[in-house]
């Protein structure tokens, strides 16, 4: 896969390119919504790629990643685009009048204790029950759901909407102009009940510094193929490494006078720094049933599904990146919880991945660090450098414990494996020149080029 920040490819490029898919189209560039949970997605048509006269398209797709920009990508466009943009936004679908007749968890034929009048509880089909425009948020308020009995609208006395349940009143009510108690309206035999209210199908977070990616590929078919026989498996689409990226983060597309200096920042990373492991936290994704309930929201700091970080897996990636090397001293400090190892200095690294606060990063040694906050120097409003602070966790950290199992290596690093699988892999014809017994190998092509 290509660095992740590299920007749309030249026309040139495209024009001289043989790949036998579509290409993707040009300055694909987001734009901030008129209200929160709200992206404006621009592309430029792809048929103006001339590379794409090869091709009969079909449309854009658009693909829609949260926390890392090497994915795992979902596709959010039912059908290819025939326009050039595309809103992205949280979706609260209203379901009208939905039966929840034979839905009851509680009913008159459960009873009452004492004095208590029965309770009407039931649940609805989807859930949790959402506050219309909101970014999610759960509707607590009675006045959030509408309940209909026999076509009168009765009042609603709490919502559960975690779990959807509604329960409904059945206290008589106070009547202002009769002055009187009104008898309860409450389902009986043969009574139809409906219930109007709002679900999430589509949740576009935008709070705490979301990363929020998205790429573009186009979707065609071959010049050749005849449309009257053609099958959905004749589609031809850009493969996503090698589609039109953009992120929230990218407020202007790198120049290349910038695209130069990022590239000279990276050449410096190749040469003196160090290679480590990165994690990025989730933010979104299948909420950890160690989640006490739905007022604190905070996971618990041993949780084996989510590691503390309230979704479970807890983090994506391994991803392989280069950092800024050591520059500071490591102690032992004894403490009131016993003896602990401080050892925290501020790195540098590139524009991606994008980093944010309780990521945290595996030095090849097995040493893991949390990353503090980021600051991100730009040029109207590109990022062209990441800087943080690292520190060393204790090893009894629940962290320790999210595994590394196959970690994403990209050209822009290029680890080295040594041991047997390396030795069985090696051609001492690479360096013809340097004897066998004389060709030492490091981990990286970066020490063999200065070593050879």
């Amino acid at each position: 896969m290509p660095y992740a920040t590299q920007r749309d490819r030249t026309p040139d490029e495209l024009e001289i390119s043989k790949s036998p898919w579509p290409a993707p189209p040009l300055n694909f560039m987001i734009l901030a919504g008129v209200r929160p949970g709200q992206y404006d997605l621009v592309w430029t048509e792809p048929s103006q790629v001339a590379i794409n006269s090869r091709f009969i398209l079909c449309g854009v797709n658009i693909y829609r990643s949260f926390d890392s920009e090497y994915g795992p990508f979902e596709r959010i466009t039912h059908v290819p685009l025939g326009s050039n943009f595309w809103r992205d936004v949280t979706d609260n679908v209203l379901e009208p009048d939905e039966d929840v007749t034979d839905k009851f968890l509680l009913d008159a034929n459960d009873g009452a204790a004492g004095n208590l009048a029965p309770r009407y509880v039931f649940k609805v089909e989807k859930y949790p029950i959402v506050k219309e425009g909101s970014q999610g948020v759960l509707a607590y308020s009675p006045e959030d759901v509408i309940v209909m009995v026999d076509g009168v609208r009765v009042p609603v006395l709490s919502i559960f909407p975690r779990t959807g349940e509604v329960e409904i009143s059945a206290y008589k009510r106070a009547n202002v102009a009769t002055q009187k108690l009104d008898p309860a309206v409450v389902p009986q035999p043969g009574s139809r009940v409906t219930c109007t209210y709002r679900h999430t199908r589509s949740l576009l977070r935008t709070d705490l510094a979301q990363r929020v990616f998205y790429r573009a590929v186009t979707v065609g078919l071959p010049i050749d193929c005849d449309l009257a026989t053609a099958q959905p498996q004749d589609l031809l689409e850009t493969p996503l490494e090698n589609a039109s990226a953009t992120s929230n983060m990218e407020i202007e597309k790198l120049d290349y006078m910038w695209t130069e200096a990022v590239r000279r920042n990276h050449w410096i990373l190749q040469e003196g720094g160090e290679r480590v492991h990165v994690l990025l936290k989730k933010h979104v994704g299948i909420p950890c049933p160690c989640i006490p309930d739905d007022y604190h929201k905070q996971a618990r700091n041993d949780c084996p599904l989510c590691y503390g970080a309230g979704d479970e897996g807890g983090y994506e990636g391994p991803y392989d990146i280069i950092i800024a090397p050591d520059d500071a001293e490591m102690r032992v400090s004894q403490k009131d919880i016993g003896r602990t190892v401080e050892h925290s200095y501020e790195v540098w690294t590139g524009p991606s991945p994008l980093l944010s606060h309780r990521d945290f990063i595996v030095k090849l040694n097995g040493d893991r660090y949390s990353i503090g906050p980021v600051r991100m120097p730009s040029n109207r409003g590109m990022v062209l450098q990441q800087h943080f602070t690292i520190g060393a966790f204790d090893e009894k950290d629940i962290r320790y414990k999210v595994p590394l199992d196959n970690p994403t290596k990209f050209a822009a690093v290029q680890f080295v494996p040594t041991g047997p699988e390396r030795a069985a892999e090696h051609d001492p014809t690479n360096k013809p020149n340097i004897p066998q017994e004389r060709q030492y190998e490091g981990k990286t092509p970066t020490w063999e080029n200065i070593e050879f």
